[in-house]
């Protein structure tokens, strides 16, 4: 990362006085002073060993707690928490993105890996625009179309015909080929990997498998229901070919990228990316992880990022809809993609009593032994084994899930029921997303030589995990971008 990119007229500021969580280690130094010059933390340590120099914005913050910015490895800017594609012209897609990165960025997110939703090049071109100061938001570390298997998940073939003008017209909106890119062959990879690199992404996203496709293979009853639909499955392929996978690994190392991929599906697929070397795998399998691939993802380096709360989210507004339409989540999600949410769910609701709703009657199925089974036991064995962990709950993310931006707190506060430390479920939004993203020299931490990305609390995280939820203040870059009673 260029701190040369974010460090331009910035004033010196001084956190005065605060209480210090610094994510290094589990502890809450009291009554500490923070320097920071052009948007570099310069100096820590008490009022008395900290020269403040004349000109410095100072803040006095007896008695609130500060600790990094925090990290979401894992949204979607582009979308607003539900089916947003059945609204496709309800704004334009700027002042979608200018909404959801301030709700971001208010919550205490100064940083996030944007994975692709609808933007393509406008959502590049946004996060230069954050980058150079033009607009404001979350820094921003984007990904452009995923990398799919044909017709399989992501893959527009199973909404469109392969038509020129299609793929052409997609093209011009969407940037590549719209949400995903077909990739088939090694030589394919290779090529498109090389091709976004040139478009300017910061990480690759791909997939093993997921959703509903991963089913047809091996859930009998729920192939013949869709074929009793007369819905054509013959050629969907839900798994990405094995040296497919490997290959856009390779290219994208080599390239200098990272890669991410969806797996919501089974363990074997899990371990399927692990062992082709992604970065990252996203989302909770439905069955339980083997220590050989826990095991093998710490040897690899592999950072698991659960996404649970986005399950846990979904299936409480099915059973219990009034929860869906709180005064927050009407800020959260405003109109018209509220109401819109609200029909979908209604529809979904209806439809998994009745059976008719083949897609999500079968995904409800998976509801409680995934709360019961699948997330806490995959989720200690990982701690238990030392597995890298990081926090997301996939904002925005279309069709399923309902969480809308700035609740990355939710995900945490799943974490610390689960048995995690308060620190630890930190880290997790901090230290540990910093590594994964390989910024972890520049943000993560509180330390000197850092940007100045802070969250200032009113209350200790350390003790109650749910402080998260009430942000006072942000500061990114040395610069206040959210403040409730800050000058």
């Amino acid at each position: 990362m260029d701190k040369s990119a974010c460090t331009r007229n910035k004033k010196t500021v001084v956190l005065q006085g605060v209480n210090l969580i610094d994510g290094l280690t589990n502890s809450f130094r009291e009554d500490v002073t923070i320097l920071v010059e052009n948007g570099i933390i310069t100096n820590i340590g008490s009022k008395d060993d900290v020269q403040i120099p004349s000109e410095a914005q100072v803040l006095e913050l007896s008695g609130k707690t500060v600790i990094p910015g925090l990290i979401d490895a894992h949204l979607h800017l582009s979308q607003s928490g539900v089916d947003d594609f059945a609204k496709p012209f309800a704004e334009k897609m700027n002042t979608k993105l200018k909404r959801n990165a301030y709700l971001t960025l208010k919550s205490g997110v100064t940083t996030v890996r944007n994975m692709p939703g609808g933007a393509g090049n406008i959502l590049l071109q946004f996060r230069d625009k954050v980058r150079l100061g033009s607009e404001v938001g979350p820094r921003i570390l984007a990904s452009g179309p995923a990398l799919s298997p044909p017709y399989g998940y992501f893959s527009l073939k199973r909404f469109f015909p392969p038509n020129p003008l299609i793929t052409s017209i997609l093209s011009k909106i969407f940037g590549a080929d719209g949400l995903s890119i077909d990739v088939d062959t090694e030589e394919e990879a290779s090529t498109v990997v090389k091709k976004l690199k040139q478009d300017g992404v910061d990480f690759i996203k791909t997939v093993t498998t997921g959703a509903y496709i991963a089913f047809i293979e091996k859930d009998e009853e729920f192939k013949n229901n869709l074929l009793k639909k007369g819905i054509k499955i013959d050629k969907y392929q839900a798994s990405m070919k094995a040296e497919v996978l490997k290959k856009i690994v390779e290219e994208a190392h080599n390239q200098g990228l990272k890669v991410a991929a969806h797996t919501v599906s089974w363990p074997e697929d899990f371990k399927e990316g692990v062992t082709a070397g992604v970065d990252s795998i996203e989302h909770t399998p439905l069955g339980l992880i083997d220590d050989e691939t826990f095991d093998l993802m710490n040897k690899k380096n592999t950072y698991w990022v659960p996404t649970a709360y986005t399950f846990y989210n979904w299936s409480n507004f099915i059973e219990n809809p009034e929860q869906y339409e709180t005064e927050e989540m009407k800020e959260l999600i405003p109109e018209p993609y509220h109401s819109l949410g609200k029909k979908s769910l209604e529809k979904m609701r209806k439809g998994i009593e009745s059976g008719e709703d083949i897609l999500w009657s079968r995904f409800y199925k998976e509801v409680k032994p995934f709360k019961e089974t699948y997330f806490p036991i995959n989720f200690k064995n990982a701690m238990e084994r030392g597995v890298k962990i990081v926090a997301a709950v996939d904002a925005g993310a279309s069709g399923a899930g309902y969480v809308p931006h700035g609740q990355l707190y939710k995900e945490l506060e799943l974490f610390v029921e689960h048995g995690m430390s308060e620190f630890e479920a930190i880290q997790t939004a901090t230290k540990n997303p910093a590594e994964l993203l390989g910024i972890e020299k520049e943000l993560g931490t509180i330390e000197e030589g850092k940007i100045g990305d802070f969250v200032i609390l009113d209350n200790n995280p350390l003790t109650d995990i749910s402080s998260l939820r009430k942000v006072n203040s942000v500061i990114k870059d040395g610069v206040i971008v959210y403040s409730k009673n800050l000058p």
